[in-house]
């Protein structure tokens, strides 16, 4: 699948990750998967790294429905998430930006988007330089 999703516990993150082209029923299925996993919950911090992203499902209205449902998921719990879409290439950036504007003031999510990879892991709280260094790190720790 083009998209996955782990959460952190360390880091109260969850990491999301697309690569190839951005499909609307296999990030329904993430979704869904992360809403089941027992750490989900409000109040996580979100990481999308959307640098792999090659191109978009153009399906607005199955993206409406699906943004729906992530709102039920993620956010209206009086508990702020923090969402950071990391992107680097115009169709990331895209596809970053139709995330961000999703999300309403009421909906108690914060998102941003950031081209730095520094940057995106810094304003998330991470003392990391780079995504793989703080999967080094984690997988150092779990062992």
């Amino acid at each position: 699948m083009p998209v996955s999703v782990q959460i952190i516990a360390a880091h109260n993150l969850v990491y999301v990750r697309y690569s190839g082209a951005m499909l609307v029923n296999e990030t329904a299925e993430a979704l869904t998967e992360f809403a089941k996993h027992p750490l989900a919950g409000p109040g996580l911090r979100h990481l999308v790294d959307l640098t792999r992203l090659t191109e978009i499902d153009r399906d607005y209205a199955k993206f409406m429905e699906l943004k729906a449902k992530k709102v039920e998921t993620m956010a209206g719990h009086g508990i702020e998430t923090f969402m950071v879409y990391y992107a680097t290439t115009p169709i990331g950036l895209h596809a970053a930006n139709l995330g961000k504007n999703g999300w309403t003031p009421e909906s108690g999510v914060v998102a941003i988007v950031l081209e730095d990879e520094e940057h995106a892991l810094h304003a998330l709280g991470l003392p990391y330089d780079s995504i793989e260094a703080m999967f080094e790190k984690v997988d150092a720790q779990s062992v």
